[in-house]
């Protein structure tokens, strides 16, 4: 019989006193009163939380990658324009991570007691992706000590940041042994509770392989971290669940709806729309670097991520300070009725029969799309760089170009021309065809692990600019990427975040410990 080695309140966890609180679909029980709630339900509220943290609590990071720029009309949108970070930037990151955490370790702790090993194993595995971000923006962050207020310990220690990652690695094993242990799961599926995977413990399996993929590839400049990528890609390697593959996204849907603002999927209305239809992401605007880039591939994603403006044109602005005041915004189906309503949409698309189009397409295609916790292509660029790198079997190539594929068909990209053909495979397969290093393959023989991660890049925008940020900073792509431009910029570019106020006010000898902490210093462990 295979030995499963299951993790049990590694982390029971730290309540931070925060003013921001519970600013999304609200846990309805305090997780320190364990005997009111179901943690079936308090699973529903955590993943709707952590969809949220995803889609929100980074989005000022897609300035300083460049998704978005500056607007001439407002000021420019949070810290990014001239990179003088400080304790109170960002610090809706940390507070949220930590209040999920303690809803997650909550669910772990009643679900271990009544034999509910599902719930467990989902608990064990967003407390890896959690952590991993964490970790990601801060470096160092309380983790063995961290979640403990029960057991009377208000001041965690900090844990060095690769101690937290192998700890996480870890909890990922756990889950994922418990995930594939029949009869462990066998007496209880909490099928609709799941508002990620519907219960579906194979889906599960590969989204917590994916993670730990992703937490072994950060690491990949780490001397010391070689022999555990190496024994950790194994493992991936040889579960034949695998990871995440072709139209297999981590997705999130509690029943997302126009009832209300707080009740609408997290990505739309926090860089879309109002439920009034009014730009929810006042002072950004497209960004006219990555409107260059695609355009120098050719690329007919340009009006899918954004629309075009009342000249049916697709212009932008850099980040920093304004310049464009017909700078378009982000893009999605609501262009049709906002601004394009007598049906003569011209760029990217030459429909002139508006009944041609299909009914969603873009970055924000409805206010109940479901959010993104780690996409199908990220996964396959990701399964892309260790396979190039030789840390997993298979083939580079066709991960990449299924990569693309897959963005394509999630934007639903359906013509960069008058052809009339609706089909978004159509037009991956002829933009990767293209003899363009970073988009065709052969055409990327020089640097292969530059266009996938050139790529990844690409298809990241507003989705995941954490990944895209922490790519930059341990691999240097892309290799033009731009500073902001604003005169008063004080560091060309941001390597992490700093540790927020509450934690100098309430664990100040802990956060001390740390020494000076600046935007570029000390770095995120994994950085060259």
């Amino acid at each position: 019989m295979k030995k499963i080695t299951v993790y049990l309140s590694m982390i029971p966890a730290l309540m931070l006193s925060v003013g921001c609180g519970k600013h999304f679909l609200d846990v309805n029980t305090n997780p320190n009163q364990p005997s009111t709630a179901d943690p079936a339900l308090v699973l529903s509220s955590a993943l709707t939380s952590s969809a949220k943290i995803v889609a929100a609590d980074y989005v000022y990071i897609n300035g300083t990658q460049n998704y978005y720029g500056s607007s001439s009309n407002a000021a420019t949108p949070g810290p990014v324009s001239t990179n003088n970070l400080t304790s109170s930037d960002f610090a809706g990151s940390w507070n949220d991570n930590y209040l999920v955490l303690q809803n997650y370790q909550f669910i772990e702790t009643e679900a271990a007691a009544t034999n509910k090993w599902f719930l467990v194993a989902a608990a064990q595995t967003m407390k890896a992706f959690h952590f991993g971000m964490l970790v990601d923006t801060y470096n160092d962050v309380p983790f063995s000590q961290a979640l403990q207020e029960s057991n009377g310990i208000f001041a965690p220690k900090y844990d060095k940041a690769q101690d937290v990652y192998d700890s996480c690695i870890k909890l990922l094993d756990s889950a994922v042994a418990i995930f594939e242990n029949s009869t462990l799961l066998n007496s209880y599926n909490p099928t609709t509770a799941d508002v990620m995977f519907g219960g579906n413990q194979t889906e599960w399996v590969q989204f917590a392989n994916t993670v730990k993929m992703r937490l072994l590839l950060h690491m990949i400049n780490v001397t010391s971290q070689q022999s555990l990528i190496q024994s950790e890609m194994q493992k991936i390697a040889a579960d034949p669940n695998g990871c995440l593959g072709a139209g297999e996204s981590a997705l999130v849907n509690p029943g997302y709806s126009t009832a209300s603002s707080a009740n609408m999927s997290p990505l739309y209305s926090t860089v879309g729309y109002t439920i009034n239809n009014n730009y929810a992401f006042i002072g950004a605007v497209a960004n006219s670097y990555f409107i260059s880039k695609l355009n120098s591939y050719n690329d007919p994603r340009i009006g899918y991520f954004y629309n075009a403006n009342a000249a049916g044109q697709v212009t932008g602005s850099a980040i920093g300070i304004g310049g464009n005041p017909t700078a378009s915004y982000f893009g999605g189906d609501v262009n049709l009725q906002l601004v394009h309503s007598n049906g003569s949409l011209t760029y990217p698309f030459n429909f002139k029969d508006s009944t041609a189009w299909p009914t969603k397409w873009g970055l924000l295609q409805s206010p109940t799309q479901s959010a993104i916790l780690i996409s199908s292509w990220e996964s396959e660029f990701l399964q892309a760089e260790a396979v190039q790198r030789g840390l997993l079997p298979g083939s580079a190539q066709a991960l990449y170009e299924q990569a693309i594929a897959d963005n394509f068909a999630w934007l639903n990209v359906f013509t960069n021309g008058d052809t009339g053909v609706v089909n978004p495979s159509y037009w991956s397969n002829i933009y990767i065809a293209q003899n363009i290093a970073n988009v065709g393959w052969a055409a990327s023989a020089a640097d292969p692990l530059g266009a996938i991660l050139t790529q990844k890049y690409i298809s990241e925008c507003f989705t995941d600019p954490l990944e895209s940020w922490t790519d930059y900073r341990r691999l240097g792509y892309p290799k033009d990427l731009p500073y902001t431009n604003n005169p008063a910029r004080i560091y060309p570019y941001p390597f992490r975040f700093i540790y927020p106020q509450v934690e100098y006010s309430t664990n100040a000898t802990n956060v001390n410990a740390e020494g000076t902490i600046t935007p570029v210093s000390p770095k995120i462990f994994w950085m060259p």
